[in-house]
């Protein structure tokens, strides 16, 4: 039996389980591909995690090949920069509603015992491979723990800084190709991982004079995340109503078309991966 050509999960509908890879995380897994081992998944944090992780010691690594995003919809959650093998303080970073986090490999980051998640979390989180969680099977061939030692030795000739963005300080721009759409581009494809932005389409707004709209991709697997509203689409003979906190991936066997309806009946906000949803005539 042929795999479908298009992902469609309604997340609010998923039970939340434990995350083999993590201990105290719980997931919804919305993508696994298993070829790559790449994965999409929403992550929950729950409050004053970490107290058993690494043992209660302080941590930091970095990933050889593996890019790491993050989209944080609730709460808030402490993490840690380091900018050199000196750096033993760090820079601490509190992830809440609306960061944007890309790390490429090489990027020097970490856990210290306090301070800890006083409401929980939760997170968009996708990667490019396996490996960067602590009990994942491939962590110790992927990832790389630098001691708190300022004669440690890497093989890396200097850290890769993660870009961490407040997306709901960026100012809304004009979409490039559609009038009425605003956008937020919040990261350009690289190291093997797509672009990324959030796109908005205001209440009731629809194509004009024709069919529908094909969206143009730039990947092989785009894939979108409705942040809040509700958004109309069509993948091949299918026709979906996607709400908040669903995830759509589809593929060039099956296009993303934009209907000739109104696509949002309250307006939309979509997290877009390797698209923008520009769209070509169909």
């Amino acid at each position: 039996m042929a795999k479908p050509a298009f992902h469609h999960v309604r997340s609010h509908a998923m039970d939340w389980e434990d995350d083999p890879d993590i201990p105290g995380f719980r997931q919804k897994v919305l993508n696994f591909d298993e070829s790559t081992q790449a994965v999409v998944r929403l992550w929950f944090i729950p409050p004053d995690w970490g107290e058993d992780i690494f043992d209660g010691e302080p941590d930091r690594h970095y990933h050889k090949s593996v890019v790491e995003r993050g989209f944080h919809l609730y709460g808030d959650f402490p993490h840690w920069e380091f900018n050199s093998v000196e750096d033993f303080d760090g820079d601490l970073y509190v992830f809440n509603r609306g960061i944007f986090m890309n790390r490429p490999p090489g990027s020097l980051h970490g856990l210290l015992p306090e301070p800890r998640s006083k409401a929980g979390a939760v997170i968009v989180y996708w990667n490019t491979g396996p490996g960067s969680s602590i009990k994942d099977p491939e962590f110790e061939n992927e990832t790389i723990t630098v001691p708190f030692d300022k004669d440690a030795k890497v093989e890396i000739n200097a850290f890769n800084p993660c870009t961490i963005t407040q997306t709901e300080d960026m100012a809304w721009q004009a979409h490039p190709d559609t009038d009425a759409w605003k956008i937020k581009r919040l990261c350009e494809a690289d190291y093997g991982a797509d672009s990324v932005d959030l796109v908005h389409i205001p209440t009731d707004w629809q194509p004009s004079d024709i069919s529908a709209y094909d969206v143009v991709a730039q990947t092989a697997k785009p894939w979108l995340y409705v942040v809040n509203g509700n958004l109309n689409v069509t993948v091949g003979d299918s026709g979906l109503k996607l709400a908040q906190d669903d995830f759509l991936m589809w593929s060039a066997d099956a296009p993303l078309l934009l209907p000739d309806e109104p696509l949002s009946d309250v307006g939309c906000t979509v997290l877009c991966s390797g698209h923008t949803l520009t769209a070509a005539t169909a």
